[in-house]
């Protein structure tokens, strides 16, 4: 099942970006990752669930909460 699962995370320059999609390549179902940095969203689809999400981008210490 493909979720899309949209982050709020605190990524100020391209190595923050790097470091966001290194941390979710190793995530288990990720198919994709779009990462907006002026606005610093991140968007997943795959078959993720939130949770699974927000844990794996937060081993990064970067701020990381669901997109409202």
């Amino acid at each position: 099942m493909v979720n899309e699962v949209a982050l709020k995370v605190g990524m100020t320059c391209g190595g923050c970006e790097a470091a966001v999609r290194k941390v979710l390549g190793k995530l288990d179902g990720v198919q994709s990752v779009d990462v907006d940095l002026p606005s610093q969203k991140v968007l997943v689809k795959g078959d993720v669930t939130p949770e699974a999400v927000v844990s794996q981008v937060s081993k990064t210490g970067k701020p990381t909460e669901l997109w409202k």
